[in-house]
């Protein structure tokens, strides 16, 4: 055998001793992260095959959400609250083309969800801005919502406590729609 065939066969043995190396130290990755999750799991009581009798408990909504949807135009001789406070028609329901709010439930506690719902027939994809009545002018809220087939929904919560005012705004056309106030406390 010759000096470079001495060289290659060290040099080769050199090299997959680095890779017998590198593959280990994988190996040895692979086992901690692996039983470091097995060991998460059954200290944090996840896998269910160890748990047999628990099993999730049914939630419901905290208030209950608005039997209907949307308002619906012309239904102003219509009932309005029922006895859960649920606004259900829309009193007074603007004539057809107009943008109108509707929110529910009109009492609730601090950071609990106010549903605003409405309609703008025939803007649709257009972007409106919920707005709050404060110090005597409308500031936008931070909610922006969107007319998809000529109705809006979206929600908001608040900390403020006493009668909220609501409306949205169209910033394009300028258009406001009408206003409606929340009690929370």
């Amino acid at each position: 055998m010759t000096r470079t065939d001495e060289e290659r066969r060290e040099r080769q043995q050199d090299v997959t001793a680095v890779v017998l190396k590198i593959l280990g130290v994988a190996v040895a990755v692979g086992l901690v992260i692996g039983l470091g999750a097995w060991l998460m799991v059954k200290a944090l009581g996840l896998d269910s095959a160890d748990t047999p009798g628990q099993s999730l408990a049914q939630v419901g909504p905290v208030t209950p959400l608005p039997s209907s949807a949307l308002p619906v135009p012309g239904a102003s001789d219509l009932p309005t609250p029922d006895n859960t406070g649920l606004v259900t028609t829309s009193p007074g329901a603007p004539a057809t083309g107009a943008l109108y709010l509707n929110a529910t439930p009109v009492f609730v506690s601090p950071m609990e969800r106010i549903n605003l719902t409405g309609q703008w027939p025939g803007h649709d994809n257009e972007s409106l801005l919920v707005q709050r009545f404060e110090g005597g002018q409308w500031a936008d809220f931070g909610v922006q919502v969107h007319v998809n087939i000529g109705t809006f929904e979206t929600y908001v919560m608040t900390g403020r406590q006493g009668d909220q005012k609501f409306r949205v705004y169209d910033p394009t056309s300028k258009t406001a729609s009408n206003e409606v106030t929340v009690t929370v406390g």
